[in-house]
């Protein structure tokens, strides 16, 4: 809804590795601003999802949702002083029909020590299929 996300390169930051040294970096919004991003499904069934983002001194408060669902609570990006990644992230079991799906990340504030920036970076997502 507002911002701007862009591709960006990630080797000048030393203490975390993020796949092909790349993330998705939104900037330039504000709380309640959303980002919508596509997620495709290559085939139908039960996922534990996941995610890597980063963490930095200017990075805000999100919340992550797939289709409308909440996936958990708000997770606080901040961190000072260094540009790190988190890890992976669970972000719970969901039941996935194969297509497209809509992953949306909501700015919803800020850690009261980050600075006001409201920033956000994305690794990636990860779904592994439940075996039945």
């Amino acid at each position: 809804s507002a911002g701007r996300p862009m591709k960006q390169d990630m080797r000048a930051f030393s203490k975390a590795k993020w796949s092909g040294d790349h993330h998705l970096w939104w900037t330039d919004a504000r709380p309640g601003d959303k980002l919508d991003l596509e997620v495709p499904v290559p085939k139908a069934g039960t996922y534990q999802l996941g995610a890597v983002m980063t963490m930095a001194p200017d990075y805000g408060v999100h919340q992550l949702s797939l289709d409308g669902e909440k996936l958990g609570n708000p997770i606080d990006c901040y961190n000072r002083p260094d540009v790190i990644a988190t890890g992976l992230v669970p972000l719970g079991t969901h039941r996935l029909d194969k297509g497209n799906h809509r992953l949306v990340v909501e700015i919803t504030g800020a850690n009261s020590k980050a600075d006001q920036a409201y920033m956000f970076g994305l690794d990636y997502l990860e779904l592994i299929p439940v075996e039945p």
